[in-house]
């Protein structure tokens, strides 16, 4: 169901948040116990995105041969790291823009399931292709320890290029930090996701069903 330019555009985004994983972990000394996800303390969004790209890092180092041979274990791998950081249901609603309200609460729940597992396999599969990048993570701007959503910006440096990507962080009711969407050389993923699906919508005319079971088929 996504273009392939959109597709191309998530897998260069997966490329470039794993080659920063691999440049970060040949930078960093061993981690502090203390600066798990599972720390009492709340955390800014900077060391939210580092404590992310840490458990990458396992994830690509010790299960490179999983992805032919047990693609589902280690897409169930990368969605448990994922998982507690990427709004995924949030981002799905954004996605389905005004079909959202129209939609039943299992139609929501349908796509939403859709959207995750297509997410997470089109990162999973980028993170195979990755190159180490040279990257630069911008420190924040002044004292945001107030803020509800900031941006996480990165400066990437690679054999394709330059890149800037854009991690706009999102604090919710709870005090953590989610992801809720990507921004790549100015190309506002969120907003490719959104048209993608109102496009799908108008060919299928509103079949909200057949839009979910359609999301990301083409490639798997």
């Amino acid at each position: 169901m996504l273009s392939a330019g959109l597709r191309l555009l998530v897998v260069t985004f997966s490329s470039l948040l794993f080659g920063f994983a691999a440049t970060f972990a040949s930078a960093q000394t061993p981690a502090d116990p203390a600066s798990s996800l599972q720390d009492v303390q709340p955390k800014g969004a900077h060391a939210v995105v580092t404590d992310v790209t840490t458990q990458m890092i396992s994830v690509i180092q010790n299960n490179k041969k999983m992805l032919a041979n047990q693609p589902a274990a280690y897409f169930k791998k990368v969605d448990e790291v994922l998982e507690p950081v990427v709004a995924f249901d949030y981002i799905a609603k954004i996605v389905m823009s005004k079909h959202y309200k129209r939609a039943t609460a299992e139609q929501r729940t349908e796509f939403a399931a859709a959207f995750r597992s297509g997410m997470v396999e089109t990162i999973a599969k980028g993170m195979a292709n990755y190159a180490d990048s040279a990257i630069t993570v911008r420190p924040p701007e002044g004292d945001v320890s107030k803020e509800r959503k900031i941006e996480v910006l990165q400066d990437v440096k690679g054999a394709d290029g330059n890149h800037v990507v854009s991690y706009t962080m999102a604090k919710n009711k709870a005090g953590s930090w989610k992801l809720i969407n990507v921004v790549l050389n100015g190309v506002n993923l969120g907003k490719s996701f959104r048209d993608q699906y109102a496009q799908a919508m108008r060919q299928n005319k509103n079949q909200y069903g057949v839009v979910a079971a359609n999301w990301g088929k083409s490639d798997r």
